[in-house]
């Protein structure tokens, strides 16, 4: 019984990452990718891609001007996925009541890559831009706790491109719309300066990889059933009525 139980909680609870959960992926030691060399150190501070991560620190500080984009970094920094990934990029409202099995597909993947991040980050031990350059964050309250944890590559980033990945599973007519949301998700942590560039850099490749391997698992493509069933249903009952409207608003900020 005790066993059934224990297996049960290794299954269901949840990976604790920036304030909220995820379950358990997909992939096993057997199953993941056998180390993560293929994501290379960051850049020298004597490199050009440092220079250009310069740059980036630079724009993000500069976006923060920008009420409106300001506050979507912040909120992006703490809203669960499947709310950034909702009615106004695939059409539909996710949720856990009306949506389990679309959200269980996708938070799965990214806690695969919320794991994979974590290694890695480990590996490196970068510190944050803001620490780097002894300058507040967007959100200076955490600052402090930030600042205990390393930036490389992003674990917000390889999540949200894990989580985007999945959703493309699912609503393939929608891919445009997800990736470009999950390119300003992770835009959004060099807006807080909370990372660098090359650190969302390296996490959609970390993602990538990731997903390449939880695609090819048996659990994966059962779940896609259920969630592509899911959505075709949900898809019928709930049409968005600005479709799109939100990401192509915070879009037209970016290009400013």
């Amino acid at each position: 019984m005790n066993k059934i139980f224990l297996t049960a909680v290794a299954v269901i609870v949840s990976v604790n990452c920036w304030g909220q959960f995820l379950p358990a992926g997909y992939l096993t030691d057997e199953t993941r990718p056998k180390d993560y060399a293929f994501i290379l150190p960051p850049p020298s501070s004597t490199s050009g891609a440092y220079a250009n991560d310069v740059y980036y620190y630079q724009w993000g500080r500069d976006m923060r001007a920008n009420a409106e984009l300001s506050e979507q970094a912040l909120s992006d920094e703490g809203a669960s996925l499947y709310k950034v990934f909702s009615e106004e990029v695939i059409g539909i409202s996710l949720s856990r009541r009306t949506t389990p099995e679309i959200i269980r597909l996708c938070e799965r993947a990214a806690s695969d890559a919320n794991k994979a991040n974590s290694t890695v980050k480990d590996e490196y031990q970068r510190k944050r831009p803001f620490v780097a350059f002894e300058e507040p964050s967007l959100n200076p309250g955490a600052d402090a706790e930030k600042a205990e944890s390393f930036s490389y590559p992003s674990g917000h980033a390889s999540r949200g491109y894990a989580f985007a990945l999945a959703l493309c599973t699912v609503a393939p007519e929608y891919t445009t719309e997800i990736m470009l949301r999950a390119q300003y998700y992770a835009l959004n942590r060099v807006v807080c300066g909370h990372h660098w560039k090359s650190d969302i850099d390296a996490s959609l490749l970390l993602a990538s990889a990731m997903f390449a391997n939880i695609v090819c698992t048996d659990e994966y493509q059962q779940q896609l059933v259920k969630a592509r069933e899911e959505y075709r249903r949900v898809k019928e009952e709930q049409a968005s009525s600005d479709e799109g409207g939100a990401l192509r608003r915070f879009q037209m900020l970016m290009e400013k």
